[in-house]
């Protein structure tokens, strides 16, 4: 017999991708995850998950489960929810972000969302904005953050929540210009500091603004975090390109200066997105009515550049 507990195994193996990690998850045994799969196998006949080594991938019969078991969880859901108010909504919300946003625009939203809905489990992930905007495709997200030129996509509900200038800093003594055309086709002394992401949004950008002019760096350092970014391009070991919001403070207390750079940049805008399709539940309804909310007081401080 189906029950509802294997729908939400299924799908919490397709998102962690092992049934090790689900069962760690979900609080249970790798014994009943496994009981839950053969579950749902044997009322279907047939498997749902190839078994790769630690990994797992879905057979053509879990491909057509999945999309039936999202419908079921949130009709689940919905039946939940019924009887919710403010004080008594529940639920798990997950949420998808870059880490720029997660650091510097993110904290008070939580803060006061987890105050108003402290029974509601939120699951907060780090990631480039282009595996954020997968999550929300894949299901393994509710709700995303990014970073990213207007998106455009009918298949997203999408709140542009600001636009984000990004800036090229240096050290307090770095005298470099990249407006000055005497470094077009050349290669500069200074070394390239960026996101060790290849799909970071901003890091694509600069990388093909510099190619595009022929500036080539001597090297380049891929810091792990922005934080590391910061503390190297302080320390003098070279350029970095970054949201202001990063960086504000250290500008405005002289540990950062702007190197004047500008030309050909598509604008950036922190964007709220989920799917169309998805249900939004009282949970994921009052954290975008909070996300707005706090985005509507967001003061970004203009530079030249």
């Amino acid at each position: 017999m189906m029950e509802i507990r294997h729908f939400v195994t299924f799908k919490k193996v397709i998102e962690t991708g092992s049934f090790t990690q689900a069962a760690e998850h979900l609080g249970y045994t790798q014994s009943t995850v496994t009981s839950h799969i053969q579950a749902l196998e044997e009322h279907l006949g047939g498997p749902l998950f190839d078994r790769m080594g630690r990994k797992v991938r879905l057979t053509d019969i879990g491909k057509k489960l999945l999309p039936y078991t999202q419908e079921i969880l949130d009709t689940y859901g919905k039946i939940e929810s019924i009887t919710s108010d403010g004080e008594n909504i529940r639920g798990e919300l997950k949420i998808a972000a870059p880490e720029s946003l997660t650091v510097y625009r993110l904290e008070p939203i939580l803060r006061e969302y987890r105050k108003k809905f402290p029974h509601v489990s939120i699951n907060l992930s780090n990631a480039t904005c282009g595996d954020n905007k997968r999550a929300i495709f894949n299901g393994s997200a509710d709700i995303a953050f990014v970073m990213l030129p207007q998106l455009q996509d009918s298949d997203l509900i999408v709140h542009s929540l600001m636009d984000e200038p990004i800036v090229l800093v240096g050290g307090p003594d770095c005298s470099l210009n990249i407006l000055d055309k005497s470094y077009e086709n050349q290669k500069i002394s200074e070394c390239l500091i960026v996101k060790n992401e290849k799909e970071c949004s901003y890091r694509t950008m600069f990388e093909e603004f510099l190619g595009e002019r022929g500036i080539v760096p001597s090297h380049t350092m891929e810091p792990w975090s922005i934080e590391a970014m910061k503390r190297c391009v302080m320390s003098g070991l070279g350029i970095a390109y970054l949201p202001l919001m990063t960086v504000n403070d250290e500008i405005k207390e002289g540990k950062l200066k702007i190197i004047p750079c500008v030309g050909g940049f598509k604008p950036i805008f922190s964007q709220l997105v989920y799917h169309k399709n998805k249900w939004v539940s009282p949970a994921l309804s009052m954290f975008i009515d909070i996300t707005l909310k706090h985005a509507k007081n967001w003061s970004c401080e203009k530079t030249t550049c």
